[in-house]
């Protein structure tokens, strides 16, 4: 589910000097947690509120849940500060790929005795353009905007106590431009598609292209609309819906057709036989069967038993 747009997208240029090249540093409010995580005390493990061996229950919240869901190759979070009395105050660790991710939850508004007093403060390390891509899919899956917060004015006494951002609108732009760096990327593979497209139209006879410019012109269609949407899983399949296309009608593609070998007609003189006398520092030998065919002796099995009684 994509969010809603109220504020003017940032160009490339601006998107690139905003963006730590290697570390990115985000706050977002949280609107719900439960408790729906606990952590083994045996190995500071997260695990599922299904987890029978000693633990601790931990409310992880919308966000973190949001976010862990979006790591395309998520090793199990490591609990790097255990809840204790408040179990809605931790701090986790992981690693998805080259993407390391640590996530504190902390309470900014009435001692956090309600779900809106927390925030969750989210570091990611790795290459740019996938922590703009998880950013990216998790502002979608969310469906709200993580950077505004329930109570404005306690929040912007807690960034200036804690040094992350200098306000709450320095953490609007870094959110913004993890979006559009990634809107930007997505926006890239489908014009890097296109020229393909026209490479392959070029090979191809005035009908065969013609057919094809209408299917191809409707997915780019299809994954313009998505990315609109912010819907990047819809972007991907109509991206991979285009690239079978192209294999299908690339005459390059094609395989070589190989001819079948000549007819072989088998005669008695093919069949062999293994002279098995040893000979010193020799292989045995293969030799042609010197037997006629007319001396094989053929059984009639097509009679039946009252002719053989």
């Amino acid at each position: 589910m994509g969010i809603l747009h109220d504020t003017e997208p940032l160009g490339p240029a601006m998107t690139e000097t905003m963006l730590d090249p290697k570390t990115s540093l985000l706050v977002a409010q949280v609107k719900q947690a439960h408790a729906s995580h606990r952590m083994d005390l045996s190995n500071k493990l997260l695990r599922s509120k299904h987890f029978n061996a000693p633990h601790k229950v931990v409310y992880l919240g919308d966000v973190a849940t949001t976010l862990l869901a979006q790591l395309p190759h998520p090793e199990t979070p490591e609990m790097e500060e255990a809840p204790g009395f408040n179990e809605q105050k931790w701090a986790l660790v992981t690693q998805s790929g080259d993407i390391t991710v640590h996530i504190s939850s902390r309470s900014y508004w009435a001692l956090g005795l309600f779900n809106s007093g927390y925030i969750n403060i989210i570091t990611l390390s790795g290459p740019l353009h996938e922590r703009a891509r998880i950013v990216f899919d998790t502002m979608s899956a969310l469906g709200h905007k993580p950077w505004e917060f329930s109570h404005q004015n306690s929040a912007e006494k807690w960034f200036k106590k804690s040094g992350i951002h200098t306000s709450s609108k320095e953490n609007e732009t870094s959110w913004l431009a993890h979006r559009q760096r990634a809107k930007d990327d997505l926006n890239g593979e489908i014009e890097r598609l296109q020229n393909r497209c026209e490479d392959v139209f070029q090979l191809l006879e005035r009908d065969d292209e013609a057919n094809l410019r209408i299917e191809i012109d409707h997915e780019i269609h299809m994954a313009n609309e998505a990315l609109r949407d912010e819907n990047a899983p819809a972007i991907e399949r109509a991206l991979a819906r285009i690239e079978a296309a192209l294999i299908a009608a690339d005459p390059r593609s094609m395989p070589e057709m190989i001819a079948a070998p000549a007819e072989i007609i088998a005669t008695g003189e093919d069949f062999l036989t293994i002279d098995e006398r040893e000979t010193s520092g020799e292989l045995a030998r293969i030799a042609p069967n010197q037997n006629d065919l007319d001396d094989v002796p053929f059984v009639d099995l097509t009679a039946s038993e009252s002719e053989e009684e």
